[in-house]
């Protein structure tokens, strides 16, 4: 009986852990690019999808399964339909997470997830995306108008939506990267603590080039705030270094 058991659980498990790979993993290509896993909340949903479909899910197999047992494939059946009702909830909240669009504000990149993303309201037919689409990078700018910009602030003041959530004020990214590039911070003051220093050394060593041909942006993300690496030329997204961004001003202080 036991030996049954076991064979039916392992049996469970291995098929829950190729399908939850295969899920995750085409999360990961369209919608997560590597750099911003780091900085959003998908390690948090994902690990409550595997702790579900990987551990509740053939628990309650190994508990269930008798062999002769009549009611055996309605048990089973429930405990399918709870593992996919948890898994379709777990993808759904990742959908919702995902950023469409990776916005620079002022000084800064913003992830805009899913669920806050409105594609349908930008100017530029290039960026109304599906909100199903991987992130699309773009520049909110401020209106030039004074009357209008003024409206805005007090908006931004009073329902506290700032611009990076207005997509009637974005922009297309690759007609302002030298505007982004500006905002670079100083790498001398940002990696001056030695911890810093030894992140930019790895990040040196593993995509090559010196730390002046690329430009240190502030990223805001859902569970954390960090660099983003940017190559000077192209204003191509590298990768994140992990360290606190607001450093550069604090010590300007």
């Amino acid at each position: 009986m036991l030996l049954s058991k076991l064979k039916a659980s392992a049996l469970h498990l291995l098929l829950s852990f190729v399908i939850i790979s295969l899920a995750i993993s085409l999360i990961i290509i369209f919608w997560f690019p590597d750099s911003l896993i780091q900085v959003s909340n998908f390690k948090e949903i994902t690990l409550l999808i595997i702790s579900i479909d990987l551990v509740v899910g053939p628990l309650l197999t190994f508990v269930v399964y008798k062999p002769k047992k009549k009611s055996l494939k309605f048990d089973l059946s429930t405990i399918a339909v709870i593992q996919i009702s948890a898994l379709a909830y777990g993808l759904f909240t990742l959908y919702q997470a995902h950023p469409v669009f990776i916005t620079f504000n002022v000084d800064r990149f913003t992830l805009v997830p899913a669920i806050d993303a409105k594609p349908k309201e930008t100017k530029y037919d290039s960026l109304k995306i599906s909100t199903l689409s991987s992130p699309k990078l773009v520049i909110a700018k401020l209106p030039k108008e004074r009357k209008e910009l003024n409206e805005l602030l007090l908006q931004v003041a009073t329902e506290g939506t700032d611009i990076d959530l207005r997509p009637e004020y974005y922009h297309p990214y690759e007609d302002n990267i030298n505007e982004i590039l500006a905002k670079s911070l100083d790498p001398s003051i940002l990696f001056e603590k030695p911890e810093s220093k030894n992140k930019l050394d790895k990040f040196i060593k593993k995509f090559g080039k010196s730390k002046e041909d690329y430009a240190y942006i502030p990223l805001e993300g859902a569970s954390k705030d960090a660099i983003w690496v940017l190559d000077k030329k192209t204003a191509k997204p590298i990768d994140i270094i992990d360290i606190n961004p607001w450093i550069q001003k604090t010590a300007k202080k």
